[in-house]
């Protein structure tokens, strides 16, 4: 007998579309910068780093963001993820922690061609 109960997520938000910025290519990691304006974090900026597998067709990543939701509130988030490639796109999904305590899982599509990182955020915590 488990005694972990089933996990039902509901969203935190509506779905955000966020545009990079700007990329940094490497041997080792990617990194791309991200910016956008999402319901519940206000306008984000967002920092993602890349590690690749043996076959660089996914890995693992970190990311960091931060939202200002008005002129006087600021909270940032850290979220560890895993990704794979397919093609133009990749797809991401993450556990977010965030300053006002909750917690997120995200899951995404990044489209290289469109410079844009579409993310539905669901509650964990």
């Amino acid at each position: 007998m488990s005694n972990t109960a089933a996990l039902t997520l509901q969203p935190r938000q509506d779905r955000s579309v966020m545009d990079i910025t700007s990329m940094e290519i490497g041997d080792v990691e990617n990194v791309i910068h991200l910016e956008a304006t999402m319901g519940a974090y206000g306008k984000v900026y967002s920092t993602i780093r890349f590690r690749f597998n043996a076959d660089r067709s996914g890995g693992t990543y970190q990311g960091q963001g931060r939202g200002f939701i008005d002129e006087d509130t600021m909270v940032a988030g850290a979220g560890v993820g895993i990704w794979r490639r397919e093609g133009s796109k990749a797809y991401l999904e993450e556990v977010v922690s965030i300053s006002d305590g909750t917690q997120n899982l995200h899951r995404g599509t990044l489209d290289m061609l469109k410079k844009t990182l579409v993310i539905d955020a669901y509650i964990l915590t």
